[in-house]
């Protein structure tokens, strides 16, 4: 398969996954809400990604020491095997680190979703409540020779 008929195939299946995400909208602004978050769908993404972080804390090192260890010991000449099992054994480290950094990171960050979202919600309901139509404006108004949209309504 050449790389413009891969390309092809990951748009169509991009945009047939976009279109199961949204079955019945056309698109385009005015059509509904546009941005919903709901701390039900939002806390099995915590939950994993904090249980993640969590496991890795009490698991995910078990084998750095051993495995370092052996691979000093097994530093002789000639041989490059202690010094790549020396080199798994950093990797793996820096890996599940930075595996525990970025859950630990999503976790904090759906808290913060969840929790900023339900405040700034409500004052925006508030803000749309208070709206009233804009006052008119003579000029503006001339300039179409006809009235205003909230004069016609």
């Amino acid at each position: 398969m050449t790389f413009d008929e891969e390309w092809a195939r990951l748009q169509a299946a991009a945009q047939d996954e976009l279109n199961a995400t949204h079955p019945n909208s056309e698109g385009g602004a005015g059509d509904g809400a546009d941005y919903a978050v709901s701390e039900g769908e939002l806390r099995p993404v915590h939950e994993v990604a904090a249980g993640l972080a969590d496991e890795l804390d009490r698991n995910g090192y078990l084998a750095h020491n051993p495995t370092h260890v052996a691979g000093i010991f097994l530093r002789t000449p000639g041989l490059e095997t202690g010094y790549a099992l020396i080199e798994v054994a950093d990797r793996w480290q820096s890996q599940a680190d930075a595996l525990r950094s970025a859950c630990g990171r999503i976790a904090g960050h759906v808290d913060e979703t969840v929790r900023t979202h339900g405040a700034t919600e409500q004052e925006t309901l508030a803000d749309l409540g208070s709206a009233s139509a804009p006052a008119s404006n003579p000029a503006i108004d001339a300039l179409d020779g006809g009235p205003s949209w909230h004069e016609a309504r």
